[in-house]
């Protein structure tokens, strides 16, 4: 069978450039429409009251590596093991934002591990699932409504909205509609039935602390991972002004560019060592590094924004 679509093509309008050197010449040269949009932003970014943390004001060094030669190069693969030739400083940029990573939370790496390649949150929270969880395996995440994110699993009666929802089973806890507090007990009730194979702790629009002492005894009680979803308070974790996920969780997720004033971005932490003891007094051992790093790349990724990795170091 053949298809009859056929479109006829309009032509294409030629304009030769009127600068000097397309290589060189700014933004305002190259491309004057763009660059008034962009003046536009620009201004309204600088006289409106921003109080949105994922639309916090980067810094310009931050900018400036962004925009440097690092968005130029191609790296599928990991320090060590990649698939192009010519990434030995892609390489030691890589590791130096591990490394820093590590280090603004005080993480031991023989404790920890990082990977600093996924594109933005959601991608990494969705590393993270593809990684541990099996095809319609069981989530569990604050739902949307009482504010967690999309990317935990939400879902309403009529579809499944988040792409967790649609790959994996998701059961959302609740906050108590008259103290606005999570429920933790309902919450332990209701993880005890549905045993997921992950539990999310984490919030998009949530204003008080979360007792993740809670979420580790809930989550050792049905079998589950615990994984922190620190996106908007990461900063505040960094400073220590609030309680930090990392005492208590498997995994934690961050991106980089709301508390932490960096790119857009994202980081997984991961846990490595002995996980647990079996009755027969054997060690279990945490196998996370690899399966997410394979999540990553080759599992949902190609190559990494190099120049991000480059601004969060």
């Amino acid at each position: 069978m053949s298809s009859k679509v056929h479109t006829p093509l309009n032509p294409v309008k030629r304009i030769p450039y009127a600068g000097k050197n397309i290589l060189k010449d700014p933004v305002s040269v190259v491309d004057s429409e763009a660059f008034e949009i962009m003046k536009k932003e620009k201004k309204r970014q600088r006289h409106g009251l921003e109080l949105i943390a994922s639309e916090n004001f980067t810094t310009k060094a931050v900018m400036d590596t962004v925009g440097s030669c690092m968005c130029n190069k191609y790296s599928e693969g990991y320090p060590g093991a990649r698939y192009y030739g010519g990434n030995e400083f892609i390489d030691k940029m890589e590791l130096l934002c591990q490394k820093r990573a590590l280090e603004v939370y005080g993480l031991d790496p023989e404790l920890w591990g990082v990977n600093v390649q996924p594109l933005s949150g959601s991608p990494a929270n969705f590393a993270v699932y593809t990684a541990i969880v099996e095809p319609n395996g069981r989530i569990m995440g604050l739902d949307l409504p009482d504010g967690g994110h999309l990317s935990h699993g939400f879902f309403t009666p009529a579809r499944k909205v988040s792409a967790t929802s649609i790959f994996f089973q998701s059961m959302p806890y609740k906050v108590d509609p008259k103290s606005g507090l999570i429920d933790y007990d309902r919450m332990e009730e209701n993880a005890m039935l549905f045993r997921p194979k992950i539990l999310v702790a984490g919030v998009s629009c949530y204003a008080r602390n979360l007792d993740y002492a809670r979420f580790r005894k809930i989550a050792d009680k049905c079998g589950a991972y615990l994984m922190a979803d620190m996106a908007h308070i990461s900063g505040l974790v960094a400073a220590g002004v609030i309680p930090s996920p990392f005492e208590y969780a498997d995994i934690v997720t961050t991106t980089t560019h709301k508390s932490l004033r960096g790119p857009r971005g994202a980081l997984i932490f991961f846990r490595k060592g002995v996980r647990s003891t079996n009755a027969k007094g054997e060690k279990i051992m945490y196998d996370l590094g690899d399966k997410i790093a394979a999540a990553v790349f080759p599992g949902l990724q190609g190559g990494p924004h190099n120049h991000t990795i480059a601004g969060n170091s």
